[in-house]
């Protein structure tokens, strides 16, 4: 099983980077503990992999830990050990999005901008699966559809909690994915869903015009405990992508920012608009 990249991980590898940086030690002296490659030692300080428990406390002497650090180091590593990240259903999702539902996994809050499609966080199992059954050609077709719904519920079950903050295109809420009984069940739970204190909703509507991310599809910042950089992962047909340049990442957030607060509807004026929208599709 090729080696995944967690945060946990990641932040116990940066501390051991540190201490080694700070002693002064190299590839080379860590070859010569360890009898370990260079790219073992950066797979482990870049949070691929973790050492053991009788590694960890080799390097840490060859580091000259402090006994404070030494503590450190030790919860750090109970830490990177845990299943929290462990996702159900695992196989429902691409490489790139298993990924991401680890990271999401860690995020204390989510926010995103859609402009054809229901946020997945937000979507019911009809709405979802009628998405999943639009796309097959780009998906694996051995998981089965109802695998794949399941897969969304288990992150679902994060909600209410986790901080959402989403903003939608108009588009997305006129397009009647899975027929007008779905699609009004979908908006329904929209509303439902936006009076938890934790979620936050609005609208960007037909009249706002051209915006920043329209023609490049939907992208999602994810942010964490603090000293910890948020994410950025932008998703397509059939996979994602992460967006590692920080200054990049700190675009997308600042856009994020200007699309709330300039571009969208209120959280209010959203919530009528997708009532008027469920009303009419009731009437139909």
């Amino acid at each position: 099983m090729a080696a995944v990249q967690t945060r946990r991980k990641r932040k116990l590898g940066q501390f051991l980077n540190a201490l080694r940086k700070r002693a002064g030690k190299t590839e080379v002296d860590y070859h010569a503990l360890t009898r370990k490659t260079q790219s073992t030692l950066s797979r482990m300080e870049n949070g691929y992999i973790s050492p053991s428990w009788t590694e960890l406390g080799a390097l840490l002497g060859l580091y000259g830990a402090t006994d404070a650090e030494r503590r450190e180091a030790e919860a750090l590593w109970e830490d990177a050990k845990q299943d929290s990240t462990r996702l159900a259903n695992a196989a429902a999702y691409t490489p790139e999005a298993r990924t991401y539902a680890r990271q999401e996994a860690d995020a204390t809050e989510v926010r995103t901008i859609e402009m054809i499609v229901i946020p997945g966080l937000l979507q019911t199992a009809a709405y979802a699966s009628a998405v999943r059954l639009a796309g097959q050609r780009f998906l694996d077709p051995s998981v089965p559809v109802d695998q794949a719904v399941a897969a969304l519920a288990s992150r679902q079950r994060r909600l209410p909690g986790l901080r959402l903050h989403a903003v939608i295109d108009e588009a997305a809420l006129h397009r009647v994915v899975g027929g007008p009984d779905v699609m009004h069940a979908q908006l329904s739970q929209l509303l439902e869903m936006a009076r938890q204190p934790d979620i936050t909703i609005q609208v960007i509507p037909f009249g706002a015009g051209a915006y920043g991310t329209m023609s490049g599809g939907g992208a999602t910042a994810l942010r964490f405990d603090a000293g910890d950089p948020s994410s950025v992962y932008l998703e397509y047909a059939g996979g994602g992508k992460w967006v590692d340049n920080p200054a990049d990442v700190e675009k997308y957030l600042l856009h994020f920012e200007d699309m709330a607060a300039q571009v969208a509807l209120s959280p209010k004026e959203s919530a009528a608009l997708i009532r008027k929208l469920a009303t009419a599709l009731k009437e139909t």
